[in-house]
């Protein structure tokens, strides 16, 4: 019984330090990690509109090159020379959250460049969809009347592209989330011009 009570207190001493540890190593790192996060949104963005920045000068290049505009619960980056415009996209993939910036030009209709932040698609077959290869596919495309991924094997539309060989499903998440993101942000983006 003695041992059984020791073996109990060990255990609870070493979760209450282990949590404890866990708890400061989240507290210490948050800020951290959101700035990185910020940091690839910057990047994104930046080199969607051609921007050269260095490691050191994000936040200023970015701040100097980009307007912010809210728009109720979107975030529109604008660049004041050319009016491309970016915002982010988010939803859900087939394994997990596919995250990403659109960029597209002062028309509100052509795509300039579309970046993944995070995706959890299987490597080697949905994961292409973050592949600069792939993504490059997008450039110049239109976004109406409807953006779309297709399996078919003809020539493309101005507002198709191609979609993944052997990821259909993540092809088709992916079709969802630009064109359910794209029609909320038009509604706001229009809204206030």
């Amino acid at each position: 019984m003695k041992t059984n009570l020791k073996l109990l207190l060990f255990v609870l001493i070493m979760a209450v330090l282990t949590s404890g540890i866990l708890v400061g190593v989240e507290a210490l790192t948050a800020e951290r990690i959101q700035n990185n996060q910020d940091a690839k949104i910057k990047i994104a963005i930046l080199e969607a509109n051609g921007i050269s920045y260095t490691l050191a000068t994000i936040n200023d290049t970015f701040d100097q090159e980009i307007d912010v505009v809210e728009v109720d619960e979107w975030t529109f980056y604008v660049n004041p020379d050319n009016g491309s415009v970016s915002f982010a996209l988010s939803g859900g993939g087939v394994w997990g959250p596919i995250e990403g910036i659109l960029t597209l030009e002062s028309d509100f209709e052509t795509i300039v460049k579309v970046s993944i932040l995070q995706q959890e698609e299987t490597p080697g077959l949905g994961g292409v969809i973050a592949e600069s290869q792939y993504l490059e596919t997008f450039v110049g495309k239109v976004m109406v009347p409807e953006f779309m991924i297709n399996k078919d094997p003809g020539a493309n539309l101005p507002n198709e592209i191609d979609s993944i060989v052997g990821a259909t499903n993540t092809s088709k998440r992916f079709e969802e989330i630009i064109n359910t993101d794209y029609a909320a942000a038009k509604l706001a983006w229009l809204s206030q011009n």
